[in-house]
C-alpha cells in the first residue's frame, strides 16, 4: 500500500470513511507531521502529527459517546487552529455530524449563527476555553438560549482515548453540514457524507496532481468548505504536510501567505481572486527580494469570478520571485457538490477565451479576435474529472443547450451532496433534476450561468441575483432589506444591491429610494451613516456607493420589479434621479492623493507616539477611504459608522502595525471600536484622566472597604405625573393622585381577547406618556434597532443619563471606567408584540440586555447585570450596588429599575387572581384597602464610596448606611407576607448599618394596599423599630404607592427617591387615600404615625431614616 492512493481505483473497500483514513495514517505514519499552524501567521508555530491527532479526536469522541450524542448535530465554535481539526474528526469518531462555525466577532450580535443553531437543531456546543473567556455576554446568551451542551475540548484528558469505542459508520454516514454561505435569514446545511468527501478528495488528488512530496499552505477559514476540505481534508488524504495560519492574520499583512510559501517551500496554495489582487495591492516593492516563489506549482483560484487581469497583475508582480503564470489553476465548485467540479491540467497555463460582450448578456456564445470592441475575456474553470458530468441546460425548458448557447450548470457525480437539511422541498428542486427530453438525471442545479466550449467551462453568471464578494454569497434581497429597516426616511421595496467592479474587485452598491415626505428636510449623512452602519454589522460588507433617490423614479418593470441591472447601469453613467450620495471612489479628486502602504513611512518606535498622532492618522485614514474632508469626521463614532468591515478593520490594524513599528492584534478595531478609544489604548494614555471614576491602569489591587458608607450623589427618574425629580416632588408635596385611566392608545381593546377576559382588563393605571417616543441617534442606535427594542431599554438609556448629569458627570466621560451597572427589571411585554424573525428583536428585548446596553453605549468596564426579584428588584439592585463598591469591584454605580405596561395580559391575570383594586387606588394602611394598581416608570441613582464622593467633591444627597436581603421561606403562600421574615431582614439591615431602631424617624412602606399584608407589614415595623424608642421619638410610616401605583420591579427605587428627596427638603409628603385606619393596625400609644398631610421633617445626626420594600 501506497501513501497516496485513490479512492476510486483499488482502494474503496479499504478506505470508505474519513475515520479509516486517519487511523491508517496514525497506525503507519504516527510520527509524521500532519499539520503546524502558524500562531503569529509567522514563525511561531505549533504542530501535530497523525498519531496526535487521533488521539485527541478519540479522546474527544469518547466524551461525546458518554454524553449519548452519536447521530446528533454538533456546534464547532473554534477559532483557527488545531483544535478545530481535533473536534471535527472528534465528532466523525463518534458518530456526531459536525457543523462547523466561526464565533462572531465580539459586540456583534451573529443572526447568522442563532440560524443555523436552531436550523440544525444542534444539541451540542465543541469550544475551546479561550473562546468563552474571551466572548462578550452576547455570545453566551446567543448559545445557552438553545438547550445546547456545552463541552470545552482543550480540557480533555488525553486518556479519556481510550475509552473510545468504534462505530458502524459507511460512505453513506453523515460526516457534516457545509452551511452556506449567503442568506442571513434561511441559512442551508449541506448534508455532506464520508463518501462524498473521499470521492471528492479523490477527484483534488488527480487535478492537483499531488504527492506525498506536495507541501500545501492555507489561510482559507477552516469553517468554509474550501479550508476544511482542501486545507486540512486533501492533505491528509495524500499523506503530504500542510501549513495553516489565520485569515486574520493574511488580511493584517497578506505578505505572512508568500513568506509561508516561501518558508516553507509550498507546492499548493491559494483563494479567491480577491487574495491575488490583495496581494499586489498591497505588498511593497522592497518585500519581494526575500521571496522564493519557484516551488509554488497550484495556485488554485475560485469562489468568486476569475479576473484575467487579476492573473496578469500577480504573474507579473511576483514573476521576479520565481512565480510562474501556468501555476495558476482556476477551478470551479460549491458546498452542493462537496467541495470541486471542475478544473484544468496542472501543467497548463490557464484557458482565456474572447467572446462578444453584447452576444454573452443574451445567453449567446460568440467567440472573437483581435481588438473587437465588445470583447470580453473569460477565464475557463477546467473540465470535470473521475465519474462526474457537467451539462449546460436551458433553466426553462430543461433541455441541454447547443454548444453557442449559455445555460445553467447542472452536475451529477459522486461528490453531489446528499441534500439540505431539513429542506425536503428544497432538495427535491436541487438535487433531483432530470432533463426534461431525454430523462437523464438526477443532476444538481447549481443556479450558476455558463458554457461548455471544447470540454472547458466558462462561468458567466448566475440565474438569480446573487452578490459575491471575497467568495462570500450574499443576496441582495437580505440587503435591501436591512437598509430599509435602518431609518425611517427609506421607502420599503424601493432600493437595489449591487456590485460593480473596481480595481479588480467586485464592490457593493446601494441605491435606494426615500419617503416623499423626508426630502425636504433630508439629513443625508445621517441616513447614509446608518446604512454603512448597519450593512457592515449585518452582512459584514463594506459599502463602495450609497445612493438616495427621488421618491418614484428607481428603475422599476411595468410589473412593478425592481431592475438592479438598470440601477447598476444608471449609478455608473450617473443617470439616476439622486438626492443624496455617498462614492468611495470621491477620495481621488476631493481628498489629495491617499497614502498607501509604499508611502507610508513608520513612526520612531523609540519615542512615544502621542494620543492626537494617532488620532490624526487615524482620521486621515477613514477620511480617505470614505472621501471626505478630515474635519466630517468624528473620533467618537463607531468604526462601522463609517463603513469598516471585517476585513477593512483587520487591514486597518496591519497598516498600523507598519506605521507604529509594532505588533499588533489583528481584532484591535473591535476591542476599540472608535477612533478615540483606539488612539487613547496605543497611545496607553489613562481613558478618562478628566474624571477621577476613570480606570487607572496603575492601579491592579483593588481595595475593599465592607463597612463604608456609600453616597447618592445624583438622582434620574420618569415616573407617573412626572417627568423629572423636581417635577416628582412637586406632585409629592402637593399630594396629587397621578393615577388615570388606561391611555387610548394602550393595549388597543385587549388586544384579541374574548369579551369576558376584555371585561376583566382594569381600566387604571400609573402610566408614562411618549414611551413611544426617543432619540435613537442620540445614543449612536440606527432607527431600525430601536424599533426592536423593548421601550423599558430606552428608558433606562435616557434616565441614567439624566441620572448622570444630575450628579454633575458628562457621561463620556465615564468610558472605559470600572463604573457598575445593575437594573431591576422583569416585564417583558414587548416581547409579546415583536416579531420573531427580527434580527434585533433578541437584544431589544433580553431582560439581561437592559443593564449590558448601558454599560456599552457608555462603555462602562464594571459589573453590569439585571435583576429580576419581582417587587423587590431595584431594591435588591441597590443593595448589589453598594456591595460592588465596598468591595471595590467598581468605582461608580448606577443602580435602579424600570417598568413599563405595553400589553394587558399580565394585568388580567392579576385582575383574575384578585389583586387589582377596583377603584384603581393604592389605598395603603386604610380599612377600605382593596388590591393595588399598577404603574410604571423609571428611577436611577448613581452610587460612590463616600470617601470617594468626599474626595472628588461630588454632591452628596444622601448616604446608604446598611442594607439587606432575605427570602420567607415556605411560608403562608408562594406569594403571601411573611411577618418573622419581615422584621428579620429590617434587623438585618439596621445590624448591618449599625443604627439603633429608634434612631429611625421615617420608613418608606412597602404598602400594597391589601387588607393582609399591610398589617402583617406595619405590625412587622413596629415589633422591630418600637426597640428601645420612647414616645418622643416619632417615626413616620408612608408608601409611595398612593401616588403612582405599584412599579413592580421599579416600586422600590421609586421609593428611595422619594426618601432622598424628603431629605433635601426637609419634608414629609402626605400619605393618600386613607379614609379610617385598617382595624388590624393598631398605633395608639406608639410613637408611629402616618402622615397625611405635608409635614416638616427636622432632621439631625441622631435622626435616620429606612426603606423598607
Amino acid at each position: 500500500m501506497t501513501d497516496s492512493f485513490d479512492y476510486l481505483n483499488g482502494y474503496k473497500h479499504q478506505f470508505s470513511t474519513l475515520v479509516d483514513l486517519l487511523r491508517y495514517r496514525s497506525l503507519h505514519q504516527p510520527d509524521r507531521i500532519a499539520y503546524t499552524f502558524l500562531l503569529d501567521g509567522e514563525t511561531s508555530s505549533i504542530s501535530l502529527t497523525y498519531q496526535g491527532l487521533e488521539r485527541k479526536a478519540r479522546g474527544i469522541a469518547a466524551v461525546l459517546q458518554k454524553q449519548g450524542a452519536t447521530g446528533e448535530r454538533a456546534l464547532l465554535l473554534y477559532p483557527p487552529g488545531l483544535e478545530f481539526i481535533a473536534a471535527f474528526f472528534g465528532c466523525l469518531y463518534a458518530g456526531v455530524i459536525a457543523v462547523p462555525v466561526y464565533p462572531p466577532k465580539r459586540n456583534h450580535h451573529s443572526n447568522r449563527l442563532q440560524g443555523i443553531v436552531a436550523d440544525a437543531q444542534a444539541t451540542i456546543v465543541l469550544t475551546t476555553t479561550s473562546i468563552l473567556s474571551n466572548s462578550d455576554k452576547t455570545l453566551i446568551e446567543q448559545l445557552t438560549l438553545a438547550p445546547l451542551c456545552c463541552i470545552i475540548t482543550d480540557e480533555i484528558d488525553i486518556n479519556q482515548a481510550d475509552n473510545w469505542q468504534p462505530l458502524p459508520i459507511d460512505t453513506d454516514t453523515l460526516a457534516f453540514l457545509q452551511y452556506t454561505s449567503g442568506s442571513t435569514g434561511t441559512p442551508k446545511g449541506v448534508m455532506v457524507s464520508h463518501g462524498n468527501l473521499l470521492h471528492n478528495l479523490s477527484g483534488i488528488y488527480k487535478c492537483f496532481e499531488h504527492t506525498p512530496n506536495s507541501r500545501g499552505v492555507i489561510w482559507l477559514p477552516l469553517y468554509h468548505d474550501m479550508g476544511l476540505i482542501g486545507g486540512v481534508l486533501q492533505p491528509i488524504y495524500g499523506s503530504f504536510p500542510v501549513t495553516l495560519m489565520s485569515p486574520v492574520a493574511f488580511l493584517q499583512k497578506p505578505i505572512r501567505w508568500l513568506q509561508a510559501i516561501s518558508r516553507y517551500q509550498a507546492t499548493t496554495s491559494g483563494g479567491p481572486n480577491f487574495a491575488y489582487e490583495f496581494c499586489v495591492n498591497k505588498i511593497k516593492p522592497e518585500q519581494l527580494a526575500s521571496l522564493d516563489l519557484s516551488s509554488w506549482e497550484v495556485a488554485f483560484t475560485g469562489a468568486e469570478p476569475v479576473r484575467v487581469q487579476t492573473l496578469e497583475r500577480f504573474a507579473q508582480t511576483f514573476a521576479a520571485c520565481g512565480f510562474r503564470q501556468q501555476a495558476f489553476y482556476p477551478c470551479y465548485g460549491m458546498a452542493e457538490t462537496t467541495l470541486l467540479v471542475s478544473g484544468g491540467l496542472k501543467a497548463k497555463a490557464p484557458t482565456i477565451h474572447s467572446v462578444d460582450g453584447t452576444q454573452l448578456s443574451q445567453n449567446r456564445v460568440v467567440s472573437t479576435v483581435g481588438s473587437h470592441k465588445d470583447s470580453q475575456e473569460i477565464v475557463g474553470c477546467g473540465s470535470s474529472w473521475l465519474d462526474q458530468k457537467i451539462v449546460i441546460v436551458n433553466p426553462e425548458s430543461l433541455t441541454e443547450c447547443q454548444d453557442t448557447e449559455v445555460g445553467e450548470i447542472w452536475v451529477s457525480g459522486g461528490s453531489i451532496a446528499q441534500g439540505y437539511w431539513r429542506r425536503t422541498e428544497q432538495t427535491e428542486q436541487t438535487f433531483r433534476a432530470y432533463l426534461a427530453d431525454t430523462g437523464e438525471g438526477p443532476f444538481l442545479r447549481t443556479g450558476d450561468l455558463g458554457f461548455l466550449l471544447d470540454g472547458e467551462l466558462f462561468i458567466t453568471g448566475r440565474i438569480k441575483d446573487v452578490i459575491i464578494i471575497r467568495g462570500q454569497n450574499h443576496y441582495p434581497q437580505d440587503i435591501e432589506l436591512t437598509i430599509q429597516k435602518s431609518h425611517p426616511a427609506l421607502r420599503v421595496d424601493f432600493g437595489a444591491a449591487f456590485t460593480v467592479e473596481f480595481q479588480g474587485s467586485e464592490r457593493l452598491v446601494i441605491v435606494q429610494e426615500v419617503e416623499r415626505h423626508y426630502l425636504r428636510n433630508l439629513e443625508v449623512e445621517e441616513v447614509i451613516g446608518t446604512i454603512r452602519q448597519e450593512v457592515v454589522q449585518e452582512h459584514a460588507l463594506q459599502p463602495f456607493g450609497i445612493l438616495l433617490l427621488k421618491t418614484n423614479s428607481i428603475p422599476k418593470t411595468s410589473s412593478g420589479k425592481i431592475q438592479r441591472y438598470a440601477c447598476r447601469v444608471g449609478f455608473l453613467e450617473n443617470s439616476l434621479d439622486v438626492v443624496g450620495e455617498w462614492r468611495e471612489v470621491k477620495q481621488a479628486t476631493k481628498n489629495k492623493k491617499p497614502t498607501t502602504n509604499n508611502q507610508q513611512q513608520k513612526t520612531n518606535n523609540q519615542q512615544p507616539t502621542t494620543n492626537n498622532k494617532i488620532q490624526t492618522w487615524l482620521i486621515k485614514q477613514i477620511a480617505e477611504q470614505l472621501g471626505v474632508e478630515p474635519q466630517e469626521i468624528d473620533i467618537r463614532e463607531s468604526f462601522a459608522r463609517y463603513g469598516l468591515d471585517s476585513v477593512a478593520a483587520v487591514r486597518l490594524s496591519g497598516e498600523l502595525e507598519e506605521w507604529l513599528g509594532r505588533n499588533l492584534a489583528p481584532t484591535l478595531v473591535y476591542d476599540y471600536p472608535t477612533i478615540e478609544a483606539l488612539a487613547r489604548h496605543l497611545s496607553r494614555e489613562d481613558f478618562a484622566p478628566h474624571h477621577s471614576t476613570a480606570r487607572r491602569p496603575q492601579e491592579t489591587k483593588r481595595v475593599s472597604a465592607a463597612d463604608e458608607l456609600i453616597a447618592i450623589i445624583g438622582i434620574g427618574c420618569r415616573l407617573p405625573g412626572a417627568k423629572n425629580p423636581q417635577a416628582f416632588w412637586q406632585l409629592l408635596c402637593n399630594g396629587v393622585d397621578a393615577i388615570t385611566e388606561v391611555p387610548a392608545n394602550r393595549w388597543h381593546g385587549g388586544l384579541n381577547q374574548d369579551k369576558d377576559t376584555q371585561q376583566l382588563i382594569p381600566q387604571w393605571g400609573g402610566f408614562l406618556e411618549q414611551v413611544d417616543q426617543f432619540d435613537p441617534q442620540f445614543f449612536g442606535i440606527t432607527p431600525r434597532e430601536a424599533q426592536s427594542m423593548d421601550p423599558q431599554q430606552r428608558l433606562l438609556l435616557e434616565v441614567s443619563w439624566e441620572a448622570l448629569e444630575n450628579a454633575g458627570i458628562a457621561p463620556e466621560k465615564l468610558a472605559g471606567s470600572e463604573a457598575g451597572v445593575f437594573i431591576g427589571i422583569s416585564n417583558y411585554d414587548y416581547s409579546r408584540l415583536q416579531f420573531p424573525n427580527d434580527p434585533y428583536s433578541g437584544t431589544g428585548n433580553a431582560l439581561s440586555i437592559a443593564a449590558n446596553r448601558l454599560s456599552y453605549l457608555l462603555d462602562l468596564r464594571g459589573p453590569s447585570w439585571s435583576v429580576d426579584t419581582a417587587c423587590s428588584s431595584s431594591l435588591v439592585a441597590v443593595h448589589q450596588a453598594t456591595q460592588s463598591l465596598q468591595r471595590g469591584e467598581c468605582q461608580l454605580a448606577l443602580a435602579g429599575g424600570v417598568n413599563l405596561m405595553l400589553s394587558p395580559e399580565l394585568s388580567i391575570t392579576f385582575a383574575q387572581a384578585g389583586m387589582m383594586a377596583a377603584d384603581g387606588r393604592c389605598k395603603t394602611f386604610s380599612a377600605d384597602a382593596d388590591g393595588y394598581v399598577r404603574g410604571e416608570g423609571c428611577g436611577i441613582v448613581v452610587l460612590k464610596r463616600l470617601s470617594d464622593a468626599l474626595r472628588d467633591g461630588d454632591n452628596i444627597l444622601a448616604q446608604i448606611k446598611g442594607t439587606a436581603v432575605n427570602q420567607d421561606g415556605r411560608s403562608n403562600g408562594l406569594t403571601a407576607p411573611n411577618g418573622p421574615a419581615q422584621q428579620a431582614v429590617i434587623r438585618q439591615a439596621l445590624a448591618n448599618a449599625g443604627v439603633e431602631p429608634a434612631a429611625i424617624s421615617y420608613c418608606e412602606a412597602h404598602g400594597t394596599g391589601t387588607s393582609l399584608g399591610d398589617p402583617i407589614e406595619v405590625n412587622s415595623l413596629k415589633e422591630v423599630l418600637m426597640k428601645g424608642r420612647s414616645l418622643e421619638q416619632p417615626c413616620w410610616l408612608a408608601s409611595v404607592k398612593t401616588n403612582i401605583g405599584h412599579l413592580e420591579a421599579a416600586a422600590g427605587i421609586a421609593g428611595l427617591i422619594k426618601v432622598v428627596l424628603a431629605l433635601q427638603h426637609g419634608k414629609i409628603p402626605p400619605h393618600l387615600h386613607l379614609q379610617q385606619l385598617n382595624p388590624y393596625i393598631d398605633l395608639q400609644d406608639t410613637p408611629l404615625a402616618i402622615p397625611t398631610e405635608l409635614q416638616e421633617w427636622q432632621i439631625t445626626q441622631q435622626q435616620r431614616l429606612a426603606v423598607a420594600e
